[in-house]
């Protein structure tokens, strides 16, 4: 599973994200995302993918190939 590919598909396809500000080095504020928004991405990666992932340490990373391997890390640990 490719962490950033799946983060980005529930971006564009799930939140409405215009695809043209998706890229590995977008940070939060480049695709706009404010506080209700990461929350709702959480929502969605618990129910997708069943990982637990805080808002709060989405919010903490720099860009989101960061993000996308966070959301790697934590389905491989939930498949262990």
């Amino acid at each position: 599973m490719n962490g950033y590919d799946t983060l980005k598909r529930i971006i564009i396809e799930d939140l409405k994200v215009p695809s043209d500000l998706v890229s590995p080095g977008a940070s939060l504020e480049d695709v706009e995302f404010d506080s209700l928004t990461l929350v709702e991405l959480t929502v969605i990666l618990e129910r997708d993918l069943g990982v637990d992932i805080q808002d709060q340490e989405l919010r903490d990373l720099a860009t989101l190939s960061d993000m996308g391997r966070l959301v790697e890390d934590r389905v491989a640990q939930g498949q262990a």
